[in-house]
């Protein structure tokens, strides 16, 4: 080889390791670079990309030039940090691009070698967490920059479509070693804040997310994601609020991360452009997985999935539904299996089923064009549904409804029509063990009363035969009926000063269990050992017996349906 020859070899490799190390992945290719490499050795899940795509580089001149190039022989530009200087404790709220001082002194190997220097410039890692971990794709502008030896607040914005360069969020950072490591988010007007969960707190599903209320007429976006990969675990939007509103909140379901680090992020967005307006962001703890359940004790319904308890009352995570039916709202177990209605846009249009441990669902029934379903039950050998559809998906259609019959083994299907409402059916129809008869809450006007239905003939919606003959409806306002595996009818309702679960037996109505709360009964379910679950309009659980002193289960909040 000649001078000539060897001289153009350095060149290149001077030109080639310079390129290499500057590139910096983003977005959707970032992701799929980290996935390909992650199983080799998650700890390097930021840095390795660079390098493979460094690698990408040579080769590509090796095809074309011909020429051999090793990056071993390359002079150490940086020296590793020292163990015993500088700062040891690695900061507990580290999220990114590290959550270990183990992955920082992976890193700063790399670092020694010329390689991936974009950890130790504060902005570069700023710039890199926005857009790529949280997908703020559009946030990416430096708006400014703090920095001292230690600590560093680098503010980014975007190109607003009217008004230029919004700033949106404040990334917080620390020096450890030779690294910046983001420590969380802010907003930088301080009006968007995450009071619970504080930073650091080991978390569980259901998560309350909640922050202090500001503005007019706001509604906040929330996210889990994963603090070892850019993957989103949960997310949901609060309540609209502002205008006086002391708090906004809501609620995150899922199932146990892998990861022991996550991030909770809330955002929301501008009127004018639609695009992210205020940004904040810290990191939680997911602590070791609990041990495999034997099996969930009921079903719930919170936060939009079926969620299983276990025999204490707690979540154990959501069950895995292989399809996107929509917005869960109301689940039933009939022998091995879910029974579900989900909304999509404004009406719960359909009846699903799906084995109790999860898979794709199958749909059972679908609600008339213009109709929603907002009551169910199924027969106990799983051949009939019986459902209430409401109108008022079509505002010309506002204020029907329908009484449906469907006989699943034959394919038939028969409905009492409820012209104008009310009368209407609250909560919802149940069967009755003969299969034939279904017993309904009929809501007259400012009363009414359990009748009972003939599924094979008959279209009177008001019918003049009693479900519980003795049952005076002035007592209790009824909102939630089911039976028992004896074929009993249980019916729940508010009182004015609590809530009261009765059983009908013979006729005669009997108080089973009092909540001393002022609430509505939503849902009711009562095992084959007699213990009842109701939940109300406040999204709580309790569980009881007759004759004994109701709990309040720690379900968490907003558990809109239970079922054993």
């Amino acid at each position: 080889m000649s001078t000539d020859d060897r001289e153009m070899e350095r060149l290149l490799r001077e030109a080639l390791a310079t390129e290499a190390d500057m590139v910096h992945p983003e977005g959707d290719g970032l992701m799929r670079i980290q996935q390909r490499i992650g199983a080799r050795n998650r700890q390097r899940r930021w840095l390795r990309p660079v390098l493979v795509l460094g690698s990408v580089v040579v080769v590509a001149v090796v095809a074309v030039g011909g020429v051999t190039i090793a990056r071993h022989g390359d002079k150490a530009k940086v020296s590793p940090t020292n163990p015993g200087t500088g700062s040891d404790a690695f900061p507990a709220q580290g999220i990114f691009p590290f959550t270990t001082a183990a992955e920082e002194a992976d890193w700063e190997q790399q670092y020694a070698d010329g390689h991936s220097p974009w950890p130790s410039d504060p902005e570069a890692v700023a710039t890199s967490w926005v857009p790529n971990y949280l997908k703020a794709k559009d946030v990416d502008q430096l708006v400014s920059k703090e920095q001292t030896a230690t600590v560093a607040d680098v503010t980014l914005g975007r190109d607003q479509s009217e008004g230029g360069l919004q700033p949106v969020v404040v990334v917080h950072l620390v020096k450890f070693h030779q690294a910046w490591i983001v420590t969380g988010a802010s907003d930088p007007t301080d009006q968007l804040r995450i009071s619970t969960p504080g930073a650091g707190d080991t978390v569980s599903s259901p998560l309350t997310v909640s922050g202090p209320g500001f503005g007019v007429d706001e509604v906040a976006k929330v996210e889990l994601r994963d603090a070892e990969t850019p993957s989103l675990i949960a997310t949901a939007p609060t309540d609209g609020f502002g205008s006086g509103t002391s708090e906004w909140s809501t609620t995150l379901s899922f199932s146990q991360p892998q990861s022991a680090a996550g991030v909770v992020v809330a955002m929301t967005m501008s009127a004018a452009d639609g695009g992210i307006a205020k940004l904040a962001a810290e990191k939680v703890d997911f602590g070791a997985a609990p041990p495999p359940s034997a099996g969930a004790a009921f079903y719930g319904v919170q936060g939009g999935v079926i969620e299983a308890f276990n025999e204490s009352g707690r979540p154990e995570g959501p069950v895995a539904l292989a399809g996107d039916e929509g917005t869960v709202m109301e689940v039933h177990k009939v022998g091995g299996r879910l029974y579900f209605t989900a909304r999509t846009g404004d009406c719960i249009t359909s009846l699903y089923s799906v084995a109790a441990t999860g898979g794709t669902p199958a749909a059972v029934a679908t609600a008339d064009r213009d109709y929603g379903i907002v009551g169910f039950d199924v027969s106990t050998d799983g051949k009939q549904v019986t459902y209430f559809e409401s109108s008022g998906c079509n505002q010309s259609e506002a204020g029907m409804g329908r009484l449906v019959f469907a006989n699943l083994a034959e394919g038939t299907t028969r409905h009492i029509d409820f012209p104008s409402e009310p009368p209407v059916i609250v909560g919802d129809p149940v069967w009755e063990p003969d299969g034939v008869h279904v017993d309904a809450f009929v809501r007259t006007g400012m009363q009414g009363y359990l009748a009972r239905y003939d599924a094979t003939h008959g279209d009177n919606e008001t019918p003049s035969h009693y479900a519980c003959g003795e049952f005076d409806p002035a007592t209790q306002l009824t909102g939630a009926l089911t039976t028992d595996a004896d074929g009993t009818l249980w019916f729940a309702g508010q009182t004015g000063s609590s809530m009261q679960v009765l059983s009908c037996k013979d006729g005669q109505p009997n108080v089973e269990l009092t909540i001393p709360v002022n609430g509505s009964p939503t849902s009711l379910a009562v095992d084959l050992s007699g213990d009842i679950l109701l939940t109300g309009s406040d999204g709580k659980v309790w569980l009881g017996s007759a004759g004994k002193t109701p709990a309040e289960l720690p379900a968490g909040a907003r558990v809109s349906s239970v079922t054993w």
